[in-house]
């Protein structure tokens, strides 16, 4: 791809200038070269004889000798001494005058062409010039497609049209060119020629000249083999194909890269710095590795000194500061430098640090080595402590930052007298061990097979201490830039050493704050090593962090074996809590440990006996109501289940309705409670213990009819008729518009039965009661019992009519035990009627 050439511009030309003339001058140069191509073409197709050749090629050259001539003189005066490198001193000509270069070309061949005869008057000189000047303007509107592989594609395409039509030409006028010989050699003049304008042009080279150049070689070759074989006739035109490609991709590039280190060499010998430093830098930008360029930026930059900046500030832009510094660096670090080199090194570092303040840690650095090179090892040690001080300097200043495993090393490794005065006072400092840590981390990041920086590694890790790490870390957020793993592979070193333990198990402590997913097994090898030392506190409190650690993450996200251990240490801690009677632990571990799949139909058995411990039977009963999902036949649970029941307290299950209302078993209670009122034997223990179930099953269930149907049967068989009828009577009163289910309809139609006999029998109240029955014979267990009732309900109200009708069908059921007091009835009541 070729890169504009405007930073070039803007570095030797002051920006106004170079904003206003650089894309005007770049259009002239195409339009000019697009001129010469048509002054050629005019040339050839005049088919001039050798003579007129040979007259129009002079004219040409000697108008560039005489420019060049020109351009010698003025750089002469300028002060360019040519030194006995003559070709340099051409080349150098060539590239910086493209003016006097277009006009000593184009002038001689303008007036090369005026003089021979013209004999194709279908294309007048004018024509001539003006065709090659819009053949110029596409030359540049090619030049500035961005993508290098389209401005490639399209380069060759357009040159392969021109090839094509010109060959076309030629084919189609058999009788030209007369001289073919001589037209190929005109054609590789102005191939020539065409290329020195391009050499010499200040636009950099592209896809586009060399495009033009093997079109009119492929011409050339065609016109002199045009009778040879087909087989050399194709072979002449894929050589310029294949010049267009190896050039452009192998050339292409290093050609303008040799031109702009060629002008920097030149302006460099002259004195023009400015000048040089940008053509050097255009270089290194094409070609960052490109020695000639990086040998003479160097040398620019050894030649200038502060005075000069200060009087010429615009040199600036172009002096590369960290180039500088690179050089400095070279001088210092190549064996013992003589005085001549650390005198270039402190000038190169006193450019950079006057000029740049950005890049003192970077400075203070090979400072250090100067000094340590001079042997002034105080002012060294105070430069040094300067950079590794965050105090005076930025923590987070990229420079420091780039410089700052340097700077550990060289106070720690590479010199005693640092190490001495800078390293050790240095690393007792808060924070300092960790800052020259994250400094080694990140070396390693970058470069992970450096030794140097593993040794000074495990300098730094060997006497981390987690007060160390814990001051890092509280300044907010986990601790970046440090190896938590080899934090960790040094406690597991540790560990179980009967001595060191104690710093393994500081180790583990950091590596599993860096490394939570793993903090559950890493906690408990501390614990675990606590326990054989007989340190009981210590071997719960790491206990406690690693079940911290797995609640903090969630133990569904832990791995397989991080869960195994994170339950493993709640197990522990709750057996732990059991034996000194601290049930409320031992109950908060136990439950989380209920939620490992392993803990098994134990765990709950035990939570069970934990609140029952406590007296708290309402837990104890959803525990165990739990456990019977597992096991719902198991006799001891059931067991359980009716102490349970039992226990709790009405109040105390309306106050906590919430924590068991999902697994309350109201169904239970009811059957349970219905069972032991169906006993006739039913002492009055069983008979309050029914009660107590049914109230309970209210507390869960308000709505349902049942529960309160339940508790008047039991207050009937414990003699209390009153609150029975008034419970029974809130029931009746209450008729919901839709049963919960058919065992609540069934209570309600059984609420009116037994009602309507308290009416009827021991209240006196017949009217009620026939309400009562009549909503009962609804029932499908209505039958000859509440027809026989009815009767008896409206021979008490005075309607013996429909009593006599009532006993009448009682005495159709046949084998009914109420047919001989239906008979009686009826007798009774037709007698008094």
């Amino acid at each position: 791809m070729a890169e504009s050439p405007r930073l070039f511009y803007n570095q030797i030309v002051p920006t106004g200038i170079a904003e206003a003339n650089v894309m005007g001058w770049l259009l002239s140069e195409y339009i000019l070269k697009g001129t010469f191509l048509g002054l050629g073409c005019f040339v050839m197709l005049q088919q001039p004889d050798p003579a007129d050749s040979l007259r129009v090629m002079g004219y040409t050259g000697g108008g560039l000798l005489l420019c060049l001539v020109l351009a010698a003189v003025g750089k002469l005066r300028e002060g360019y001494r040519i030194r006995g490198q003559w070709l340099a001193f051409v080349l150098f000509l060539l590239l910086e005058s493209p003016t006097l270069v277009y006009a000593g070309i184009l002038g001689g061949m303008t007036v090369g062409s005026l003089t021979i005869p013209m004999t194709a008057e279908e294309l007048p000189l004018w024509r001539a010039v003006a065709a090659g000047s819009v053949a110029g303007l596409v030359f540049y509107y090619l030049r500035q497609l961005r993508h290098p592989w389209g401005r490639f594609a399209l380069a060759l395409g357009v040159a392969a049209a021109a090839a094509i039509a010109a060959i076309s030409y030629l084919q189609s006028h058999p009788e030209f060119p007369a001289h073919r010989q001589l037209f190929a050699g005109q054609l590789l003049f102005t191939i020539l020629f065409f290329y020195l304008l391009t050499f010499a042009g200040e636009a950099e080279e592209s896809e586009v000249e060399i495009a033009a150049m093997c079109a009119a070689l492929g011409v050339g070759l065609y016109v002199a083999f045009m009778h040879s074989l087909p087989t050399l006739q194709s072979l002449c035109l894929a050589v310029p194909v294949a010049i267009y490609y190896l050039y452009t991709r192998y050339v292409l590039r290093q050609l303008r890269v040799f031109k702009y280190a060629l002008r920097g060499l030149s302006y460099a010998r002259i004195g023009q710095y400015r000048k040089a430093l940008a053509a050097f830098r255009r270089a290194l930008h094409l070609d960052p590795q490109y020695r000639l360029a990086r040998s003479g930026l160097w040398a620019v930059h050894r030649s200038l000194d502060l005075d000069q900046l200060a009087k010429d500030p615009s040199m600036l832009e172009v002096v590369d500061l960290e180039l500088c510094l690179e050089r400095a660096a070279s001088l210092l670090v190549a064996g013992k430098p003589t005085d001549a080199a650390l005198a270039e090194a402190n000038r190169l570092l006193d450019l950079a640090a006057s000029q740049r303040p950005a890049l003192r840690p970077t400075v203070d650095y090979w400072r250090t080595v100067a000094l340590l090179h001079a042997r002034q090892y105080e002012q060294a040690a105070d430069v040094l402590t300067r950079l590794l001080d965050p105090e005076q300097t930025d923590r987070h200043q990229p420079h420091r930052q780039a410089i700052l495993f340097q700077a550990w090393q060289l106070a720690l490794m590479l010199h005693p007298e640092m190490h001495r005065r800078v390293g050790t006072p240095q690393l007792a400092l808060p924070g300092r061990r960790m800052e020259a840590i994250a400094a080694v981390e990140r070396r390693l990041a970058e470069q992970p097979d450096d030794s140097a920086a593993w040794d000074l590694k495990r300098l730094l890790y060997a006497n981390l201490t987690e007060a160390d790490y814990q001051a890092t870390a509280a300044t907010g957020g986990p601790v970046e830039h440090f190896d938590h793993s080899y934090a960790q592979q040094l406690g597991l070193a540790l560990i179980d050493d009967p001595v060191h333990w104690r710093r393994g198990a500081e180790f583990l402590r950091i590596a599993a704050r860096g490394q939570p997913a793993s903090g559950p097994s890493l906690y408990t090898q501390i614990a675990q090593a606590h326990h054989k030392a007989g340190d009981v506190d210590g071997f719960l409190h790491h206990l406690e962090l690693a079940k911290r650690a797995g609640a903090a993450i969630g133990h569904q996200n832990l791995s397989e074996s991080e869960r195994h251990a994170y339950f493993a240490a709640i197990k522990t801690l709750a057996e732990q809590a059991a034996a000194r009677n601290d049930l409320a632990k031992a109950i908060e571990n136990y439950h989380l440990y209920s939620e490992y799949e392993r803990s098994g139909l134990e765990t709950l058995r035990i939570l069970t006996d934990l609140y029952e411990r406590l007296g708290d039977p309402l837990k104890a009963l959803r525990v165990n109501e739990q456990a019977l999902l597992f096991d719902p036949t198991n006799p001891e649970l059931l067991e359980r289940k009716d102490k349970y029941y039992y226990s709790v307290m009405p109040e105390d299950l309306k106050a906590r309705l919430s924590l068991v209302r999902d697994g309350f078993d109201t169904a239970y209670c009811l059957k349970k409670a219905r069972g032991l009122l169906d006993n006739r034997a039913a002492t009055p223990e069983v008979i309050d213990w029914a009660l107590h179930l049914a109230k309970l099953a209210e507390v869960v269930q308000p709505q349902w009819l049942r529960p309160r149907y339940l508790q008047a049967r039991a207050h009937l068989l414990r003699g209390e008729r009153d609150q029975a009828v008034a419970l029974l009577e809130d029931i009746w009163t209450h008729r919901p518009e839709k049963f919960a289910d058919a065992e609540d309809e069934e209570a309600w139609y059984a609420c009116c039965q037994r009602l309507g006999r308290l009416y009827l029998d021991e209240l006196g109240k017949p009217e009620e009661a026939l309400r009562c029955f009549l909503e009962f014979r609804k029932s499908p267990k209505s039958g000859a019992d509440t027809i026989f009732r009815l009767g008896q309900c409206y021979e008490a109200l005075g309607d013996l009519a429909r009593a006599a009708k009532c006993y009448e069908q009682v005495t159709a059921y046949d084998g009914h035990p109420l047919v001989y007091e239906a008979r009686a009835a009826l007798y009774r009541v037709q007698g008094s009627s």
